[in-house]
């Protein structure tokens, strides 16, 4: 099952998973894109990458349920790792 698109704060998910033992991580489509001609220190260039981690399926409904808004409107179990995604 995969879970897509919804109201996730990014940056809580990458923080979560840098701290979680993950099973595996594999990096792959890097891309270096510089925005000019030049290479000086005032010049900049945007590295992009895909990385996908395999965690235990615990540790990432741990990782979003600390991942969601503040705000939403939605009940989450409570300090339950092992609790249904259907539940998020």
């Amino acid at each position: 099952m995969a879970i897509t698109n919804l109201p996730y704060d990014d940056d809580l998910i990458l923080e979560g998973v840098r701290a979680t033992t993950a099973i595996s991580e594999e990096t792959r489509d890097v891309q270096v894109d510089f925005t000019t001609a030049g290479t000086s220190t005032e010049d900049v260039a945007r590295i992009s990458v895909t990385t996908t981690w395999t965690v235990p399926a615990a540790d990432a409904v741990r990782i979003l349920v600390a991942a969601i808004p503040a705000g939403t409107a939605h009940e989450v179990p409570a300090g339950d790792p092992a609790a249904d995604l259907p539940a998020l």
